[in-house]
């Protein structure tokens, strides 16, 4: 994973040849598809967890990630 910008509370990140966000809102920290510019392609969530923070995902992003869409079958 490669982290490209993060301002504490969204990350852009790179994994796997894709663009991902990930989005701490205070309570879950949630992972959806984006463009290259962080542009979210559909709010639908492909990762995350409940009591999760930013710095937990970005620090072990393939635990979080949903192995459907590790493995490009989404």
């Amino acid at each position: 994973m490669k982290l490209i910008s993060n301002n504490g509370s969204r990350a852009l990140v790179l994994y796997g040849g894709k663009h991902y966000i990930v989005s701490d809102n205070g309570g879950e920290t949630l992972i959806f598809e984006s463009d290259a510019k962080g542009n979210i392609l559909q709010y639908v969530e492909v990762g995350g967890g409940r009591g999760a923070t930013l710095l937990d995902v970005l620090g072990n992003f393939s635990f979080y990630i949903y192995p459907f869409e590790a493995f490009g079958h989404f």
